[in-house]
């Protein structure tokens, strides 16, 4: 008789709940994919924006979710309503993809991307609350090991989606924009219906501080950590994780949390949003109905590496790993400044899946461990406050490189800031406690 494997019964024994709010979360997930994926495009091809547009677009989208996750939690733990707040963010994403499909001019694009990552911000936290309050501590993991799964897999699916609308219906992007609304109204439809909140004394339930921010200010996080690991840290994070800045802990954060703050603002300041790896794609000559490829590739190799990266992640020193992540991002965007073929760019795509694999998390653990438990909230909401500031500027001065000079230009510079980084990290390494970590 065949046994199931312990994470095999786990994944058996996690509730209904679970799986409806993760299938309402992937469906969301394939609507903002279907548009991301070519939403840069439409602006360069369609309504003639320029990549000073777009870096304008991105920047807005990218700052607007970072700095939403600071307060978003702490008003979730205040008003005690996690799915309505839930509700109220699917709700205002998907009213704003609806308009999406009508815009005429990047001004408009730029109202609808501020209000549909507004509402995705809004939605994060309570989402995960809800999560959390329907997941007993021993399932938590596995239950966020799902959402992970199925938000890769909702990547894949909206980029494959809107590259095969536009290769039967070239240059359509508004049928990709109106295609889009479906998922997003059925996953606000699960939400509203058929997700049913616990009702139990009011506090504040979270994910680990590593799972709730990205150095780059992606939209979800892997945690590297094991199971026992994220048990243990709960306990002192949880009513951490989006707590307000309390300016008197400001001066109090320690040296090693300054540096790695210095060292984000100096590493996102380079890293622009994935919309210039698209508008690349389309520089070196691939069709429109191709570009979605890149990202499909990207998402297939972070899910191939993730896990086998979360296995080793605890037998070596973080630092390190940060340090190897950023040399293949260096790699990847002085790559991007010379590529000329199709080819070239994909295996490039590949190689940045794996530096997001191995980047994952790991500057909020470090964080986590250079401050003391009752002042990583403030840590915690000061450093997302700064990246999302840092990454608005970051998509505009990519977005000014690539008007002004050109696009390998753009990627020199991300390059360039990403040096920078390294090297502030691996001196201060040396110099700080940061070395052992």
């Amino acid at each position: 008789m065949k046994l199931d494997s312990p994470q095999q019964r786990q994944h058996q024994k996690l509730p209904r709940h679970v799986w409806i709010l993760s299938v309402a979360s992937l469906l969301t997930d394939i609507s903002a994919e279907m548009i991301r994926a070519v939403l840069p495009i439409f602006v360069l091809l369609k309504l003639q924006g320029g990549a000073l547009t777009i870096g304008e677009i991105e920047g807005v989208a990218a700052a607007t979710v970072a700095i939403m996750r600071v307060f978003s939690g702490g008003l979730s733990d205040y008003l005690g309503m996690k799915k309505g707040l839930a509700v109220i963010g699917y709700g205002l994403s998907t009213l704003m993809r609806s308009i999406l499909p009508m815009a005429i001019d990047p001004l408009l694009v730029i109202g609808t991307q501020f209000g549909d990552r507004f509402g995705q911000g809004i939605s994060v936290a309570p989402r995960k609350a809800l999560m959390a309050d329907i997941t007993s501590e021993e399932l938590r993991a596995p239950a966020y090991r799902l959402r992970q799964s199925l938000l890769i897999a909702g990547a894949c699916i909206g980029s494959l989606v809107a590259g095969t609308i536009l290769f039967f219906q070239p240059n359509n992007y508004q049928l990709v924009f109106s295609a889009a609304v479906v998922p997003s109204l059925m996953g606000l439809a699960i939400l509203m219906l058929a997700v049913k909140p616990v009702k139990k004394p009011q506090k504040l339930l979270m994910m680990p501080a590593e799972m709730t921010g990205l150095l780059a200010g992606g939209d979800e996080y892997y945690s590297h950590e094991s199971p026992t690991r994220n048990r243990q840290y709960q306990s002192e994070s949880l009513a951490q994780s989006y707590s307000p800045i309390f300016w008197r802990d400001v001066l109090d954060l320690g040296a090693e949390y300054w540096l790695l703050l210095i060292v984000a603002i100096f590493f996102n300041l380079g890293n622009s949003s994935d919309a210039f790896l698209l508008l690349k794609s389309i520089d070196i000559g691939i069709p429109p109905a191709f570009t979605p490829v890149g990202l499909i590739i990207m998402n297939l190799v972070f899910a191939l590496v993730s896990y086998p990266i979360s296995a080793i992640v605890n037998r070596v020193l973080k630092v390190r790993l940060l340090l190897a992540g950023f040399l293949i991002h260096v790699i990847v965007y002085f790559g991007l400044a010379v590529v000329t073929t199709n080819v070239q760019i994909w295996c490039l795509f590949a190689l940045y899946g794996l530096h997001l694999a191995m980047i994952q998390g790991l500057m909020l653990d470090l964080i986590d461990r250079a401050v003391e438990p009752t002042r990583r909230g403030t840590a915690f909401s000061l450093f997302n406050l700064t990246i999302g500031i840092t990454l608005l500027f970051a998509n505009l001065i990519a977005g000014w490189c690539w008007y002004t000079i050109g696009s390998g230009f753009t990627f020199t510079v991300g390059a360039f800031f990403a040096c920078i980084a390294t090297l502030i990290l691996l001196i201060g390494s040396e110099e700080s406690d940061l070395g052992n970590s």
